[in-house]
């Protein structure tokens, strides 16, 4: 997300650039992959909670705390780089998250595996009788323009002026359920994964369900379009399974036992929130701060260091991905450093007086 998100300039690869409406690319595949995770997660944390003896009921405030924590983050983080067209923005990425996060540890409490599946497939075929059979006013029913389908109409009735576009928002409301399911998606496989570790056979049955999932979204794409902004239940499918089969991909190389070259990976996964964050705030303020460019034009702090970091030796596309890139190495180079100031900590708190 952070490479993504935190281009030199405005001249990036298409790959690393969201699809303006229907569309797959590269970059429509991380929000996902990072609810799969979200979802996964859940269940390791849900599993070690309770074998401390934790009970349900506290592993579940613990949750709610967590989420509104994330919710909040998510509305302070509007207010400086994500404002509404008339007021605060109300939705976001970190609110999304958080969502989806709180339905995940619900289920959890539940306790009923079995009921989760239904559950994705029932969000995910209501959300697709909803968009296809209804419509904004004035639209055909079925319409899946930015303008016409019936998810924007909603976001646009229910929180207008409080959106990242006056017509649709990519976090819009009723969008979180196909969402929420792609974080089932992932609570599925961490259950799964909790009992079975990274077994080499485990892993390949991993890797072969996800893929089937994604062929599923593909085929189902062709009537009903894959659609970040919407979420639409095809690109739900197709990006939770891609995502199911990169992880399994990486349970048959590494097992469980991450390579040293992987350790600052390790460490921004850790740290993904604090990261994703931090990583906004930095690079809204060198957006922010205006400076003079090379050539005399105004700009920002941002492009300036682009220009002279990188544009005098490589061209506009490649500099602005040279500096995504850069940007992603201090981001873990902070990460593994916060790894290892806590790791002192605690072995001070061992061996200190």
């Amino acid at each position: 997300m952070i490479l993504v998100n935190c281009s030199g300039s405005d001249d990036a690869y298409a790959l690393l650039e969201h699809a303006p409406w229907h569309g797959l690319t590269f970059a429509d595949l991380v929000f996902p992959a990072f609810l799969v995770v979200v979802g996964i997660s859940a269940a390791f944390s849900h599993a070690i909670r309770r074998a401390r003896g934790q009970t349900a009921a506290a592993i579940e405030r613990h949750a709610a705390v967590r989420a509104l924590g994330l919710f909040g983050l998510g509305l302070l983080t509007n207010v400086f780089l994500y404002p509404g067209t008339a007021g605060l923005r109300w939705l976001g990425v970190l609110q999304r998250i958080a969502l989806c996060s709180l339905g995940t540890s619900l289920f959890l409490a539940l306790d009923a595996p079995a009921l989760e599946p239904v559950a994705a497939a029932l969000l995910l075929g209501g959300y697709w009788l909803l968009l296809t059979r209804l419509c904004a006013t004035g639209f055909a029913p079925g319409d899946l323009t930015p303008q016409g389908n019936f998810a924007s109409w909603l976001d646009r009735r229910l929180m207008s002026g409080h959106m990242m576009n006056p017509v649709e928002d990519p976090e819009g409301l009723l969008a979180t359920l196909p969402a929420f399911a792609t974080a089932l998606i992932g609570l599925i496989a961490g259950r799964r994964l909790v009992r079975a570790r990274a077994e080499p056979r485990f892993a390949a049955a991993l890797g072969a369900a996800g893929l089937a999932l994604a062929a599923a979204g593909a085929a189902w794409g062709r009537s009903f379009p894959l659609n970040k902004h919407l979420w639409t239940s095809s690109y739900a499918l197709t990006t939770g399974g891609l995502a199911l089969a990169g992880l399994a991909a990486c349970l048959l190389v590494c097992r469980e036992t991450p390579p040293r070259a992987a350790v600052p990976i390790e460490s921004l996964g850790r740290h993904a929130l604090a990261a994703y964050v931090g990583s906004g705030f930095v690079y809204g303020v060198l957006e922010f701060v205006p400076m003079k460019l090379p050539g005399g034009a105004a700009g920002s702090l941002k492009l300036w260091l682009n220009a002279r970091l990188f544009e005098t030796w490589l061209s506009p596309r490649n500099a602005s991905f040279a500096f995504a890139v850069a940007f992603v190495a201090l981001c873990a180079a902070a990460a593994v450093a916060a790894d290892r100031r806590r790791s002192g900590l605690k072995s001070y708190v061992r061996v200190g007086p």
